[in-house]
């Protein structure tokens, strides 16, 4: 990026959820080097300081005396023109701040903060009895170091709370305080080693040089090692060649000395000469039939929407576009929704992509992170993550997958952006020239319409992969089980048969009940009153084996009451069941087959969850009791069955997609079984099993429900025919959040075009403390003022904001909630 001379303004977005850009002035000895997409250190208001981004650079300001910028933290830009671009996009789309965009996008490595530094001013004479003793700890601190931060403070008193104790001492003139930026990571780097080209191609001085070393037994064996391992003297890890050897790091200095070695230091996935794929990709012609389609209709740059029953291959045609793409030295980005949940999906890649793929996520070490960064700015890779890998600084990425597009895990809730990171994808391929696929076997309601409309390209594979068959899909009446007492605890006479039929021909099983815990509701039987949480408006579930209860809005915990809280009677009763009911109702059924649990309440870590998928892919466990984690994309050999519980309670969430939703996650949990030879079988197991959705279930039929439910949409005005913006008010009052819903909604309804519902109560209609009012705006598609009612929006909210009545209501706003 070329710099911009003699720029003396630079419009900053600083890494603060308030909106729109600082200006700065650019100090005379900057204004040859300083770009936009570099970071620099500013100080925010009287004291705090931070790394901020360079979005724009002038010559002019309206401010008479803007502050100035403090350094220049990079020698080249960490954005480039082209992210820059992308996060004002989602400015302006999703309406919200550059420096809420920068929080989510960057890591927090690049996210400098400002500390406050502690040192001595006037510290007490020695031995007066004044000195508390976590202050004389501070002191002796400071005595034999110039300074100490807050979080070290933290360290030596071993207490998270130490602020008030240090304004004391800065009260008492002991101590005095500043701010200094903390930059916290620098990139991870990865040593590599090999045999020195000298040795390589002269057999007469390789035969010395072991000569020279044969009288230490670990130079040797490090040299022989190497020589084992790394045939025609190929690059290894220098860790690595050490855990083999069985030696330590000063050994492998030597023969660095010696020269016997080369080393290469580089970033952490970058690596010397890129690996070859262990394996080719073997297509049937069905799915090399579709990869032609696909490249066809990719001449015309339209996003494509493969539609692939599960199981039916549709990752082997990914990895085959992936292969192509990387060969030519471009970039791929692999969107999942979990990045937990595809420890197998990862290590199918790496089987066929090897080096090249990349994974990003949230439980990666701040220098891994930074090392994935580093990596998007230079080369070739396969990127594979969540929705946050689309903020990656992305060099010539030439195609963008999007797998299980459908899953709701796309679209950020809180805090903001509130962006679908499905729909930014396609905004992010359009900005690169990237091919752009998304993928499900379910696809969402609104990528249907598109291609069935022509906006995107609409591709079919009907077939699933091999020699396997889409499963039978069954229904049990809960109603008739009742009525005719073969109801069993929460099972029916027909589950359990089948469970025990598909356990004793040696096939696995998957139970699919969507919610955790062991029981959503305690009540007491004598005065009905309820466990409820006491900051939202929801009750709280139990959760047995830890003997608590807990609230799975805000997190609020509390012990399980033996006698009710409000009449002192022992008349406490436990209503509904969770995943975690299931688990102990399948232990005794089943006394002698291990049981697990796959849900966040014991697989809270990635680590955990790989262990958890791990044990059930290797057999160890029998049957597998699950939330929606077990819908998304696990693949078993050796499922003979899937239970679908209490399924027409998704059907009733009032929502305006729970059939959609329904419809996904019944078809998805479905795909489970019998992926392999034998055919699976699924029982959906409810009282209105009669209900049109589960009937497409069973029939496989995915035309006629989106046909059916596109009909509904349109009747009631519902995405895809309208877009929708969702507005949150919330105050722990709930008149004032009323009262400034009200006034909300008066002053949106003057805007032309624009449908106004509310203000409402939602269903949730207090979250933590806070008080909740909704209003909803309804927008035709064909409009073409979606600018400018947008612009409405935003000034209405701001004059909301700014009226003193209401400084302190908080104000959501949700595009394509």
């Amino acid at each position: 990026m070329t710099p911009q001379p003699e720029a003396k303004y630079a419009q900053l977005i600083l890494p603060l959820g308030v909106e729109g850009y600082f200006t700065y002035s650019v100090p005379e000895a900057f204004r040859d080097r300083i770009a936009p997409g570099m970071r620099v250190e500013v100080e925010f208001g009287k004291r705090k300081h931070y790394a901020a981004i360079v979005a724009s650079l002038s010559d002019s300001s309206e401010w008479e005396l803007p502050k100035p910028i403090l350094a220049l933290l990079d020698e080249v830009p960490t954005i480039g023109s082209a992210q820059l671009d992308f996060w004002n996009w989602i400015c302006e789309y999703y309406l919200c701040g550059p420096g809420e965009v920068m929080l989510a996008a960057l890591p927090p490595a690049f996210r400098l903060g400002s500390e406050t530094h502690l040192y001595l001013h006037a510290p007490p004479e020695a031995g007066s009895e004044d000195i508390a003793d976590d202050e004389y700890l501070i002191l002796e601190a400071l005595e034999l170091r110039d300074e100490i931060s807050i979080r070290e403070v933290q360290n030596i008193l071993q207490k998270q709370s130490v602020l008030p104790l240090v304004y004391r001492m800065i009260e008492k003139r002991w101590i005095l305080s500043y701010e200094k930026l903390e930059g916290r990571e620098v990139a991870a780097k990865v040593a590599w080693i090999r045999l020195h080209p000298e040795l390589q191609s002269d057999e007469e001085k390789l035969h010395a040089a072991i000569d020279r070393i044969q009288r230490s037994e670990r130079q040797s064996r490090l040299l022989v090692t190497y020589l084992q391992n790394c045939p025609a003297n190929k690059w290894i890890k220098r860790i690595e060649l050490q855990r083999l050897a069985g030696t330590g790091s000063d050994v492998t200095s030597t023969l660095l000395e010696k020269g016997l070695f080369e080393e290469m230091v580089l970033d952490k996935f970058d690596y010397p000469g890129k690996g070859e794929p262990v394996q080719e990709v073997q297509l049937s012609e069905t799915q090399q039939e579709v990869l032609r389609q696909i490249e066809g209709v990719w001449v015309e740059n339209k996003p494509v929407l493969l539609h692939g029953v599960t199981g039916s291959g549709k990752t082997m045609i990914y990895i085959r576009l992936m292969q192509e793409m990387l060969a030519q030295g471009k970039q791929v980005v692999y969107l999942v929704p979990e990045i937990a949940l595809t420890t197998q999906l990862v290590h199918r890649l790496k089987t066929f992509l090897g080096d090249q793929l990349l994974e990003y996520h949230s439980e990666l070490t701040p220098r891994a992170k930074m090392a994935v960064w580093a990596a998007a700015r230079r080369g070739a890779y396969a990127f594979i993550g969540a929705r946050s890998t689309i903020f990656l600084p992305f060099v010539n990425p030439a195609l963008i997958i999007v797998d299980e597009e459908h899953d709701p895990s796309y679209k950020q809730n809180d805090p903001s952006p509130r962006y679908q990171g499905r729909d930014c994808a396609i905004v992010l391929g359009r900005m690169f020239n990237a091919r752009v696929l998304l993928g499900s076997a379910t696809p969402s309601l609104e990528s249907y319409f598109n291609a069935k409309s022509g906006k995107y390209h609409y591709l079919e594979l009907n077939a699933r992969y091999g020699e396997s068959e889409l499963p039978d899909i069954q229904t049990v009446s809960l109603q008739e089980a009742v009525q005719t007492g073969e109801k069993i605890g929460n099972f029916s006479k027909q589950m359990i048969d089948s469970l025990r039929a598909q356990l004793e021909s040696g096939k696995q099983a998957i139970i699919f009940r969507n919610r955790r815990g062991y029981s959503p509701l305690l009540q007491c039987s004598n005065c009905q009153w309820e466990a409820c949480c006491s900051q939202c408006d929801i009750r709280l579930t139990v959760h047995k084996v830890q003997n608590r209860l807990k609230c799975h809005i805000c997190g609020v915990q509390k012990s399980v009451p033996e006698r009710c809280p409000n009449c002192g009677q022992y008349t406490l009763r436990q209503l509904g069941f969770g995943t975690e009911q299931i688990e102990e109702e399948l232990q005794a059924l089943f006394p002698g087959r291990k049981v697990q649990r796959l849900d966040l309440d014991v697989a809270r870590s990635r680590k955990m969850q790989q262990k958890l998928i791990e044990s059930f892919q290797d057999r160890e466990t029998d049957i597998l009791v699950g939330t929606q984690m077990v819908t998304k994309g696990l693949d078993f050999d050796h499922v003979g069955m899937v239970g679908v519980l209490q399924a027409d309670q998704i059907l009733y969430y009032p929502d305006f997609r729970s059939q959609e939703r329904a419809f996904q996650l019944f078809t998805q949990v479905a795909g489970r079984a019998g992926r392999r030879k034998d055919k699976g079988l699924v029982l959906i197991q409810g009282y209105a099993i009669g209900h049109p959705v589960i009937q497409f279930v069973i029939r496989h039929d995915p035309e006629s429900f989106y046909q059916a439910e596109l009909a509904e949409r349109k009747t009631f005005s519902y995405p895809p025919f309208v877009r929708l913006i969702r507005i949150r008010l919330m105050h722990p009052k709930a008149a004032l959040a009323e009262m400034a819903a009200e006034d909300l909604a008066g002053s949106l309804k003057q805007i032309s075009d624009v449908c106004v519902l509310g203000p409402s109560e939602p269903q949730l209609n207090r979250i933590k403390g806070s008080y909740v009012r909704e209003l909803l705006l309804k927008i035709e598609k064909t409009s073409h003022q979606l600018v400018r009612i947008k612009s409405a929006l935003t000034i209405a909210c701001q004059q909301l904001r700014n009226t003193k009545a209401y400084r302190s209501v908080r104000v959501h706003i949700d595009v394509d909630p």
